[in-house]
């Protein structure tokens, strides 16, 4: 069973996808293997509406990154230098937050659980899910975020090199103190991306088989899409400093 009526991406951006997807799964499996057995995260029909509230939130998440960035980017050639995320990470934080809470909250979506990890500096990663199923989705997000984390400590990374004490030190303590606001968001974009593809595989996996009313029956009846995802009007936004 396939869906129905999603935009199709452009040939570069759909290769370079696909190679993401592939070299994610790998990095995916070691980071299980070296930790612990790997549940079983199955998702059943109740699972529907949160698999469909946790992918429009994340698409939303995708278009604030992606904004953001443009805004940063801009700043950042304005100031003539590169802007640390340090100095900025809470403002950008506020606004991703913003626009899920947002959607989550429209009337056009479903009433749904909430699901939510972390992934502290010792790249230990934490999970709070209502189910097997988003375990598996918030597990495949924190994945990323954790062997971005452990690559940080590497034995060869350019922060050990202990002729400058103290970039040595705060590379120990915290790995984000290295990292300019571009490459924390794009670390964060990449990680809303792959749980977009892994949650829009799981809702196609149960079209086929569940009847939810996040599943809109095409007029053929042998295909489904998905019911359209909330777009609230975000003109007058209240946390977000880096607001259009």
């Amino acid at each position: 069973m396939t869906f129905a009526g999603y935009p199709a991406p452009g040939p570069f951006v759909a290769r370079m996808f696909v190679a993401l997807s592939f070299g994610f799964a790998a990095l995916v499996a070691q980071a299980q293997s070296d930790t612990f057995t790997r549940p079983d995260t199955s998702c059943r029909c109740l699972d529907a509406r949160d698999l469909f509230s946790r992918y429009c939130a994340a698409e939303g998440a995708v278009e604030e990154w992606n904004r953001l960035i443009a805004k940063v980017r801009k700043e950042e050639t304005g100031k003539g230098e590169v802007i640390p995320v340090m100095s900025i990470k809470d403002e950008l934080a506020s606004c991703v937050n913003e626009v899920i809470r947002t959607i989550r909250e429209d009337k056009d979506n479903v009433e749904s659980n909430t699901a939510g990890g972390g992934t502290d500096r010792n790249c230990n990663v934490t999970i709070n899910a209502p189910s097997a199923c988003m375990y598996g989705v918030i597990e495949h997000h924190e994945s990323w975020h954790r062997q971005m984390c452990k690559s940080h400590y590497r034995p060869d990374a350019e922060w050990r090199n202990t002729a400058n004490p103290f970039a040595y030190l705060t590379g120990l303590i915290n790995r984000m103190s290295k990292q300019s606001a571009i490459d924390y968001m794009y670390e964060e974009r990449t990680g809303y991306m792959l749980e977009i593809n892994y949650t829009r595989n799981k809702l196609e996996e149960l079209a086929g088989r569940c009847e939810s009313e996040v599943f809109v029956p095409t007029k053929s009846g042998r295909s489904f899409t998905l019911r359209p995802c909330p777009k609230p009007d975000l003109s007058e936004r209240k946390e977000c400093t880096r607001a259009p």
